[in-house]
């Protein structure tokens, strides 16, 4: 059969099946503008550091960096005394808090040497730091300083390692200037300038080296020398790795709920092919009879699946753009506590390619599933459609299947999947256990429901059941069930997964912030881990105060990890949370931590550097420390994981008493208001410090959780209104596809009202067993979801049933598709009886 003939072939069947196919095409284009919208959100993150990672290195192959504050900026000089170094430029990188037009906004202030221009990165490849260098001044980027309402020569306010400075602002940065980068928030100023503004006189933070060609080996030797165990030498570039690694729980969790999202969107395509199922096995069978052989069929049903697919898949790209630049946008603000990147956007055509062909290959799928044993085995029933028979003899068949399928998924959510894919496996098996099943429990149904109405005397439920038990029907019968399960069961895992996240950060947070009833710490956004350093005030007797403790923290470059390090104070009511004990004794590791000397790490750096409790872990901070495990953690919502250790043991370890905030403990009968006000008049008007009590801190804490995890949000929300518009158009197409036969029905004398009643009957029947079965699948995909979850990030999840998303969803579901069975089946019931002549 010529292509052409295949194609009119197509466009004459597309008008007869105009609902089925736009349902499925909807299903097709939903779950690949997920699959879009993910992976273009993560090469964004990935692709937006990377940027700004090269901006400042420019040509640089090889860095020396600071582990702690700096280090002496005379190692400047050595370093280009070196042979083998051609060039050799200095920094000082330094958080800082800009204010302006009554907002805030962190920046990475980057105090550099004149050599620093010549690395050609794009930071500084066209700008010049001359000009700034003479009026002392800083320069922002454009859209960052007319977004704080600054003006040039404004003088400009300063939040850094807890002092208030001012600056002029010397420049405005834009694209011409600083390429991409003018999207980042970023800050340039002269190193000297820098040091002053932070109280940092005499120290760098980041050497960056150009060795002459053919020795950066020799280099690399020589700067290890100078750096003496006491800073880092790596690549030029690796901070991107450090990035990659910190960023990849959240590319990964966020890909497995698309995913996931995306194959519940491709099961509503197939549901909808199901619908076209009887159509699709009867041109099976007039070809046949026609003369036509397997390759026909197969050329026609292709091209089918290819239409749907690539239409679908191009609408699908079309909403996925959309998607990812207005709901998957915002960057998780969590990582940029200690990273700084910017909001690029960037769409490959890998991302593209890759959608398009999920969207084609489920098309594929949902066309040839269904219809393989017509293709290549002729006869069957006059209409192609399946017969008792049939159905009773693939029974123990699918049984079998679905039980195995089920067992399967069952068993990957208990040994707890330690990878995106293996999740994503599990789910996709026990969605496959969920649609073998399906047809079985059907004809189960039926069956039950005709025994317990055989006595019940009714026009409504004889009809409802009669058209139940028609084998020519099943197949539409089954793709409603398999609708409303899919929705159900989508919605169910997603939301309950979700949920168990937050609740497992919230204890997390509420852990973190009750150490302490009061806490001082620096200014900024930035801070909300408590990293920025500052001297320690001194702070008289406050009354309602009981007493003051130090607390340290901050990061470290542990391996290919940024880790955050936690110096909980000796006296801390509880150095680490009950719920974070992963493996050990709680009791025993909080002795040994209020002790000094142990460290409680978590499980997955413990993992990385091959350590169990009671083994010894080298810090490599400024004054490389060895350190005992007392026992493994979660990551406490820090993506690359933490390490608790006493105060004490961090002031020695980074070799400087300066502290990261104050916990002030409440004397009895002192309310946290209270005591907080008392604290900020003990610090004065002038001071850059600020107090926040434990409540004020642990919401800050749970919204930036909840920020992190808005992705996550949004698909879980996005599958729950998609399942309720395939549900609902489900409906209106099975209505759609039955006018024909209500009017017959209306011919042998059925009135109105019993035919709308039998169908709102077996409808409510069909949804509701849906429901049922997607609730009960969809509990234990949030299982499995949340134990994938928890291997994958390594966040603290919490385990609830989510037996409220179950009844929400189920009523969501249920309520849409009644509602369109309700008003479509009411004007369905009053067709004219002489249109169902026809038949």
């Amino acid at each position: 059969m010529k292509l052409s003939n295949v194609a009119a072939l197509y466009g004459a069947r597309l008008r007869a099946r105009a609902g089925q196919e736009l349902l499925a095409f909807l299903g097709i284009a939903v779950g690949v503008s997920l699959l879009l919208a993910a992976l273009v959100a993560n090469t964004s993150l990935t692709a937006s550091f990377q940027r700004m990672t090269d901006g400042i290195v420019g040509d640089a192959r090889l860095q020396m960096t600071a582990r702690g504050e700096g280090f002496d900026d005379r190692l400047l000089q050595e370093v280009q005394r070196l042979p083998g170094v051609k060039l050799a430029a200095a920094v000082l990188e330094v958080r800082a808090e800009v204010h302006g037009g009554g907002r805030r906004r962190s920046v990475l202030l980057i105090g550099a040497t004149p050599e620093f221009a010549q690395l050609r990165g794009r930071l500084t490849h066209r700008f010049s730091s001359a000009y700034l260098a003479r009026v002392q001044a800083i320069g922002l980027p454009s859209a960052l300083a007319e977004g704080l309402n600054l003006a040039l020569g404004q003088q400009v306010q300063l939040d850094i390692g807890g002092r208030q400075v001012t600056a002029p602002l010397g420049a405005k940065l834009q694209a011409s200037d600083v390429g991409a980068i003018v999207e980042s928030p970023v800050g340039l100023a002269p190193l000297e300038f820098t040091q002053q503004l932070s109280g940092r006189e005499g120290l760098i933070t980041r050497i960056s080296v150009v060795p002459h060609a053919g020795r950066d080996a020799e280099v690399d030797r020589e700067l290890k020398r100078l750096a003496a165990g006491r800073a880092n030498v790596r690549p030029a570039n690796f901070d991107g790795a450090l990035f990659k690694q910190a960023s990849l729980p959240t590319n990964q969790s966020t890909a497995m709920f698309s995913v996931f999202g995306a194959m519940v969107g491709f099961l509503f395509a197939f549901s909808a092919v199901l619908l076209t199922v009887p159509q699709r096995r009867r041109l099976v069978a007039d070809l046949h009879i026609e003369g036509y052989g397997p390759g026909t069929a197969i050329k026609v049903l292709l091209f089918d699946a290819v239409v749907l697919g690539v239409t679908a898949s191009a609408f699908g790209v079309l909403v996925g753009e959309q998607i990812s630049r207005h709901l998957f946008d915002e960057t998780p603000s969590f990582l940029s506590l200690a990273f700084t990147f910017g909001t690029t956007r960037v769409v490959t055509p890998t991302n593209v390619a890759f959608a398009v062909a999920g969207g084609v290959i489920a098309s594929c799928l949902a066309v040839f599933g269904p219809t393989a044993t017509s293709v290549v085995r002729r006869g069957g029933s006059a209409d192609g459609s399946a017969t008792a028979t049939s159905l009773r003899a693939r029974t123990p068949w699918l049984l079998t299947g679905g039980g195995v399928a089920l067992a399967t998924a069952v068993l990957i959510a208990i040994s707890a999947p330690s990878s995106a894919a293996i999740g994503i496996a599990g789910l996709a098996i026990l969605a496959g256990a969920m649609l073998l099943l399906l047809s079985p429990l059907l004809q189960g149904l039926t069956d039950c429901l005709d025994r317990m109405l055989r006595n019940f005397r009714g026009v409504v439920p004889f009809l409802a059941i009669s058209d139940l038990r028609d084998p020519s029907t099943h197949v539409r019968s089954l793709a409603v069930l398999a609708t409303g399960a899919i929705a159900v069961f989508g919605s169910v895992a997603l939301q309950g997964a979700h949920a168990d996240l937050l609740r497992g950060l919230d204890r997390t947070s509420t852990e973190m912030t009750r150490t302490g009833d009061v806490w001082i710490v620096a200014r900024g956004r930035a801070n909300l881990l408590v990293t920025v350093p500052f001297r320690p005030p001194a702070i008289g007797p406050v009354e309602g105060i009981d007493r003051i403790e130090e607390y340290r923290g901050g990061f470290l470059d542990l391996g290919n990890r940024r880790v955050w390090v936690v110096g909980t104070p000796a006296a801390s009511r509880s150095p680490i949370g009950p719920e974070q004990i992963l493996r050990g004794d709680l009791d025993l590791a909080t002795r040994r931590i209020r002790a000094g000397g142990w460290a409680v790490v978590s499980e997955s750096i413990a993992r990385d550097r091959g350590v169990e409790v009671g083994d010894p872990i080298t810090l490599p901070s400024s004054v490389p420390t060895t350190l005992r495990v007392a026992a493994l953690s979660t990551n406490m919502g820090w993506p690359p994981g933490a390490i608790v250790i006493n105060a004490d043991d961090y002031a020695r370890a980074w070799g400087d008493r300066d502290v990261s905030a104050l916990h002030a403990m409440l004397a009895p009968g002192t309310s946290s208001a209270a005591g907080e006000r008392a604290l900020q008049k003990a610090l004065g008007p002038e001071s850059s410090l600020v107090t926040v009590t434990a409540a004020d801190r642990e919401r800050a804490l749970n919204s930036s959780s909840r920020q992190g995890l808005t992705r996550l949000s949004q698909i879980a929300a996005l599958v729950l209104v998609s399942a309720v518009i395939a549900m609902a158009a489900a409906m209106a197409g099975m209505i759609w596809q039955r006018r024909r036969f209500l009017a017959a029905m209306k011919v042998e004398g059925y009135g109105a009202s019993e035919l709308w009643g039998s169908l709102v009957l077996e409808a409510a029947i069909l949804i509701g067993a849906g429901c049922v079965v997607g609730a009960i699948f969809g509990l234990i995909g949030q299982r499995l979801l949340s134990r994938a979850l928890t291997s994958v990030t390594g966040f603290p999840v919490t385990y609830s049933t989510a037996a409220g998303a179950a009844l929400v969803s189920c009523l969501a579901v249920t309520g849409a598709a009644l509602a369109i069975v309700a008003y479509f089946g009411h004007r369905a019931s009053r067709v004219a009886p002489e249109s169902g002549l026809a038949e």
